[in-house]
Order: structure tokens, then sequence, then C-alpha cells
């Protein structure tokens, strides 16, 4: 009981963090970085959370495991939203620095850390073989942002050079990220994981972009008759959670798509809670920032907060390991934004 409260007390932190120096704000929902920047800070905690070893846990921490795959889902919707936003904006320029800029962003972070886990496992006594694996470890989510990178170059390449429509490109996206979840899930009893793959999670992918398509729509739906729709979402995110975890052991219908729709469910509710104010103090503005590098280096920091401190409560763990990887996060991210400016430069 008491790690318990002690962890949620993390949580409790983290939300005033969210409203310190919070305002009220006038208009429609708005999807600008601000906004977002704060939801991927938020979003990387949790995924902390899914990655704790079974003797860390605590009755509030596997509450808390529950909602990683919403959190991932958000990363990916954000990401997705982001590229669609940057290639409308100027076309041109963005594809022509295309993947210059997505490589240097998303692998330099990735072997910074991948070389200090390295390291540490040539410490502690690894192979030579286990430590080039190390150094050339890609995670799983950064393995679907580099093949949707692929997937949305080719098709804005097509609408660049051939004019191909843009009702067609964004269905061939849409189609894409579909199938290849698809692909995964019915794969899942085979060598090939779903989990591994993120077959539940890419869907964000597929959100981000409609939300790109129809953010006027969605501004409007989500910021007219706010309390009602509170109080609808809140509540079909909860039967939609209840009847989830009644029928999540039933083939495609439990097991894929109640999944799906219910982190749908809770990010439009997420989005109807928060959308009245404007966020952005110094501290959540940094957590958003670092939000990559804490996805990143989590469960490294983890094992050697486990290795070395094998005895401490679960709120202990919890408490040291968030601390470290912020700390470790916000190395990495001073250093690998020096090193991804001088790669865009280069």
């Amino acid at each position: 009981m008491q790690d318990s409260l002690l962890t949620a007390l993390m949580f409790v932190i983290l939300l005033v963090l969210f409203l310190w120096k919070s305002a009220h704000k006038e208009g429609l929902f708005s999807f600008d970085k601000g906004y977002t920047n704060v939801l991927k800070g938020l979003s990387a905690i949790v995924v902390v959370f899914v990655h704790v070893a079974e003797p860390h846990h605590n009755a509030f921490s596997k509450m808390v495991m529950s909602f990683g795959f919403v959190a991932v889902t958000l990363f990916f919707m954000i990401s997705a939203y982001g590229m669609q936003f940057s290639v409308n904006r100027d076309e041109k320029k963005y594809l022509s620095h295309f993947w210059r800029n997505r490589l240097a962003s998303l692998l330099i972070p990735c072997v910074l850390i991948n070389l200090c886990a390295a390291l540490f496992g040539l410490y502690r006594g690894i192979s030579g073989k286990e430590f080039l694996l190390a150094l050339t470890n890609i995670p799983g989510f950064v393995a679907v942002l580099l093949q949707y990178c692929l997937l949305f170059f080719v098709v804005m390449f097509l609408h660049w050079k051939l004019k191909l429509k843009f009702t067609i490109c964004y269905a061939l996206l849409i189609m894409g990220v579909a199938v290849s979840s698809l692909c995964l899930y019915f794969m899942s009893h085979s060598e090939i994981s779903a989990q591994m793959g993120w077959c539940y999670e890419r869907i964000g992918l597929i959100w981000g972009l409609l939300l790109f398509l129809f953010l006027p729509y969605v501004a409007n739906f989500i910021s007219r008759r706010r309390v009602a729709k509170t109080a609808l979402l809140g509540a079909s995110s909860l039967l939609l959670g209840v009847a989830y975890i009644m029928n999540k052991t039933v083939f495609f219908y439990g097991e894929y798509l109640l999944k799906i729709i219910l982190g749908f469910s809770i990010i439009l509710f997420l989005f109807v809670v928060t959308q009245k104010r404007n966020y952005g103090n110094a501290a959540i503005t940094h957590l958003g920032n670092i939000s990559y590098e804490i996805y990143l280096s989590h469960g490294l920091v983890m094992r050697i907060v486990g290795l070395y401190f094998p005895n401490l409560s679960s709120a202990a763990f919890l408490w040291l390991s968030i601390a470290l990887i912020l700390i470790f996060s916000t190395v990495i991210h001073l250093l690998s934004a020096k090193l991804v400016a001088l790669a865009r430069n280069s």
C-alpha cells in the first residue's frame, strides 16, 4: 500500500507540473508544438512503467502499465501529424532533406545510447558478438518510425514528381499502415511477434494523418459542449475498458479491434479534458524535449538500477530509476542535439 501511494505521488507531482503556469485559452482545439510537446513528455513517463520488472511492480504501477499502449499510440500520432504538417508547408524543401534530417534525428540519439549500453555490457563481460548486437540495436518503436518514414517518403515523392493526387497519397499511407498492422497481428502466433511489431500502437500513425486532414472538424467537435463530451467519452472509455478486459483473449475482435478503439477513445477523452488551456512551463517543456531519449534509455537505466540495487522497494526503485532516466536522457539529448544540428547542416 505504501509503495502504491509513493508511486502515485510521482503522478501528483507530474500533474502539478502539467498545470503549473498554464492559463485558460480561448478558441478551438489546437494541436500545436507546445501542446504536443507536453503530451510527449507525459507519454514517455507512462511508457517507462510498462517495462518495470515484475519484482518492482505495485498496484499503482500496474494500473499505469495498462495505459502504455495508449502512450505509444499517441507518440506515433504526433509523429505522423508533424511529418504531414511539415511536408504540406514546404514539400520540395522538406523532401529534399528528408532522409538526412529524419535519420539524424532518429538514429543519432539511438547510437549514443547503444554505445553506452554496449560499453556497460563490455564492462559486465559480454562477448564481442553481443557487443556488436548491443551497438546496432534498433528498438521496436524506432523501427516502426523508420518503416513509416520510408512509406511516407515514397508516397510523397510520387506526389511531388508525378503529381499523384493527394487523396490517393493519403489512401496509400493509411492502407500501408493498416496492412502492416493486420499482417503483424495475424503473424503474432508465428515466429514474428505482434508485440515487437507494435501492431496496435502503429495505428496511431493513421490517427495522426486523419487529424491533420480533418483538424478543423476535430477541433470543432472537441471544443463544443466540453462537459457533455467529457462525460460521454469518459463513460465510453470506461465501458470499452471493461469490454476489453473481458474479451482481450478473443481472437481479433477483443485482442485487436477493441484495444485499438479503446486507445482512440482514451486519446479523444484526453484531448477534450486538456484542450482549453495553454501549457508549457520550463519543466514540462524539457520533459517533452527529452521524451525520445527517455523512450530509448529507460530500459538500460532500469536494468542498471536493478543490478546494483536489487533489494529496493518498488517505490524506491521507481523513484530512483525515473530520476536517473531524466538525468541520463538530458545528457544524451544535449549531446545528440549538437550532433543532429551538425548532421543537418553538413
